[in-house]
Parts: structure tokens; sequence; C-alpha cells
């Protein structure tokens, strides 16, 4: 999955008095985002953050300006090993958020007033977190069509087990049972005062288990890789040689390359691959195989895309549901491109195919996303990914649990999203199934090569 610290915006400002004397417009006062149902309150000591619905206003949290990464409209902020940073626009009453290891902005509009769901307080009762986890899924998931669940209908059935006598674990597998059915693994429950969680996922008979992927990989580095694998950050990816002079890179996740901040993750993949693509000019093509792919963060992904291309081409565009009713049509905010920049370090620009499969997952699916407009065309091989790309948008109850559900659409160039239903491949390849972990084959390695030998 995509990284599943908290992604919502945690932040406080405080504003330099530099940028008040050059600025006739002060960012102070009320701030709504387009989408992501957050609401800001700026004040010149720090930034009030609340998460929100149409009947619930909830404090999270405020951060620490970090004035030494602060120009003058552009406000950075440290927390969690999170450089996040606020810019001005040329609009006074429109800002634009961002975080480091997400590949897009959060627009916040200037409002005159906080919401009105801000004026009510929210009582600690199974009734009240009810609400808020309904309520948030009712205003911010832009999927229920698409995976042909009827969120009127789930509250008509649920909403009367709810009382003020509900147990805690009661209330939990009702939130269970609510979304369990979207079979959606951003979609998930924490409550950790009574040791459950709950993660959604599309069950597919591809998937394998954890036991069948460590066997799938000692085929691959025992019988197909020459010489070994080499390690890189943290043994999150791994490099070798197969025969005829083909390159093997293999991505498990986005994320915990480093155990610094996202500077740190990135710098450590910058590294490793021009230790990789070092001798790039003597590879006769490139195998990446994100088959088993927990997913993290999407600039990564981008940027093993940056040295595989001499082009800058479109990875995908991204859009939020910004319409906040179910009985109306769904409505997204401006989709903002992600683009593929060359690089100027070692790379690779030959031919490439990538192994793909039901557990190459969230960012996992964004790079395979990203891949898809490179030229020489990136040879998709194996079967459907997960289907699910937005970045993870995490919640609280007044119960004091948490709760995630995705928010966003990612499209190709083309239009295209493959939400539910995964990045389809150009070839369908079964792999590792009983028959070949038996027989020690990987058919879709096999595939590849031939591929990129013929």
């Amino acid at each position: 999955m995509k990284r599943l610290t908290v992604i919502l915006i945690f932040l406080a400002l405080v504003l330099p008095v530099s940028a008040q004397k050059e600025s006739s417009s002060k960012p102070e006062g009320s701030w709504l985002a387009d989408g992501y149902g957050l609401f800001f309150e700026l004040e010149a000591t720090g930034l009030r953050v609340y998460e929100l619905t149409s009947v619930s206003c909830a404090f999270s949290e405020t951060r620490p300006l970090d004035s030494a990464r602060s120009l003058n409209k552009v406000l950075a902020f440290s927390s969690d090993r999170t450089i996040t940073t606020v810019s001005r626009t040329d609009d006074p009453n429109i800002l634009h958020l961002h975080m480091d290891w997400v590949a897009s902005d959060i627009v916040l509009h200037r409002t005159d007033k906080p919401p009105e769901s801000c004026a009510r307080q929210t009582a600690n009762t199974p009734q009240e977190s009810y609400n808020i986890f309904w309520q948030t899924f009712a205003e911010q998931y832009p999927f229920f069509a698409l995976r042909k669940l009827d969120w009127h209908a789930v509250d008509r059935q649920f909403r009367p087990r709810v009382t003020g006598a509900t147990s805690r674990a009661e209330l939990f597998q009702i939130f269970q049972q609510m979304i369990e059915p979207l079979h959606d693994t951003h979609t998930g429950i924490y409550a950790s005062d009574i040791k459950q969680e709950f993660t959604g996922w599309r069950q597919d008979p591809g998937h394998l288990s954890d036991e069948d992927w460590n066997k799938a990989a000692s085929i691959i580095e025992s019988k197909y890789v020459q010489g070994g694998l080499r390690p890189y950050c943290k043994g999150r990816l791994q490099f070798g040689i197969l025969r005829n002079s083909i390159g093997y890179l293999r991505v498990t996740t986005f994320y915990d390359y480093a155990d610094g901040g996202y500077a740190d993750e990135l710098q450590c993949l910058q590294s490793s691959l021009s230790a990789m693509f070092e001798s790039a000019g003597k590879m006769n093509g490139l195998v990446i195989d994100v088959r088993l792919n927990h997913g993290g963060d999407d600039p990564l992904g981008v940027e093993i895309a940056s040295r595989l291309t001499g082009t800058r081409y479109l990875a995908y565009a991204k859009a939020a549901r910004n319409s906040t009713r179910l009985d109306t049509p769904l409505h997204l905010t401006e989709r903002q491109p992600v683009w593929v920049v060359p690089a100027t370090t070692p790379g690779f620009k030959g031919k490439v195919a990538m192994l793909i499969g039901p557990d190459t997952v969230s960012a996992g699916e964004t790079f395979t996303m990203a891949l898809m407009g490179r030229e020489p065309h990136v040879v998709r091989i194996g079967l459907n990914t997960q289907g699910v790309f937005s970045d993870v948008l995490h919640r609280s109850l007044p119960n004091g649990w948490h709760f995630e559900l995705p928010n966003e659409v990612y499209y190709t160039a083309d239009g295209a999203a493959f939400d539910a239903v995964g990045v389809p491949p150009d070839i369908l390849v079964q792999f590792f199934t009983p028959e070949d972990l038996k027989a020690a084959r990987d058919a879709a390695l096999e595939e590849a090569i031939r591929q990129l030998t013929n």
C-alpha cells in the first residue's frame, strides 16, 4: 500500500515578518481544501487543521514552521520526517499545499468563516462515531458505483443497529461489514484499544501467499539471475543480470528506503539507480518486476521512470472527489498532471518489459501507469494489478479509532482509469502456479526474456 502514516495535512504556520512586509495580502484567515475534507484556521502563531464533514469538524493537530526551508512565497513545515510546503499563488485567495512524498498539490481556497459543522460539539458516543464514519465515505469515496455498493442501503441496514449501548467490539464489526464489500485495499479500520484492525482486499486467483512469494524469490535468484541479486535501499530494490545480458530490477516497495525522511529515501534511490545503470550500455534489455510491491510514495516511481526515457511525457493526471452529496453526479477537482522528466544521471533507454500482477499494489500501480507513456513501449506481462491508486485519506473518530479511504482518481494520457480492475497486461501470463512452483519455473519472466531477446 501507499504509505499508511497520516497523509492528511497536519501543519503549523507562522508567517515570517519578512513575508508580512513584502505581501500586501496576508494569508491569515480560514481556508478550505478543494476536496479532501479539510479546513484550516490560519493565525499569526499557527495553522489549526480540522477533519471536516457536513456533520462534523474535528480538530486534528498543529505543526511547526521550518524557517530554514521557508522563503517569501513558500512556507515549509517539518513534521514526522515529512516536509510540507504552502505556496502562495497570483490569487491571494488561493494557496497550494504540497507534501514531498506526494505527486500532486492540494488547492486551498480562502473562506470568510468556518463551516457550520465546526460550531457543534461532537460527543464520544457510538452514534456519533457511526455518523462520522458513514458521512466521510458518503462525501469522499469516489467508487461506490464502480464497486457496485449502495451506500444509502448500507446506512439503512446498519444505522438502526447502533445505539448508546453498542459495544466497541460490536461497532467495529459493523464498520467492517459496511466496507468489506468494497474489496478496496485502501479502506481500513484501526481500533488499537480492542486490538482489532481490518483492511480491504480484492481477491484474485493469482494472489500468492507470503510463503509462495518466498519460494518465487528463491527460484528467480537461483535459476534465472546470473551471479545473484545485489540489494539496494535496505533491500527494497534488487538488481542483477539475466541471460543474454538482460538487466533485472525487482522493486518490492516504494517506501522505507532509508532511516530518515523522504529526502533521504530519494537520495538512496538516486544513488542506487546510478550504480545499477552505470554499465547500462552493455544491457540488451531490462525486466522490471513489481509483481510483489506493497506501494509507497508515488514520486519514487516517477524517479525510476525518469531514468528510462530521453523524452518528457505525462506519467498520469490526478483528481480528487469534491462533490459531497451521494444523490448528485460525481464531481472531481481539476486534473493535475504529473510528468516524467528525463534525468541527466545514468539510465537505460532500451527495451523494457514489466512484470505485474494482483500483488502489485498502489504506488506499484502508479509506477506501472508512469511507464505506459514511455517510448519505446514497456511491455507489461502477467496479470491485472490490484486496482488501487489514490493516496490514502486518514480520518479519526470520537472514540479514538482511525479509519482510511481513497478519494482520488488517476488517469492516463488517454483519460483511462483502472480503479477496481487494475492495470491490465499486454501479454496475459499466469505465473507461479502450484505446478510452476513445484517445477521451479517463472513463466512470466521467461516470456519477458523472450520478448526482449526477440
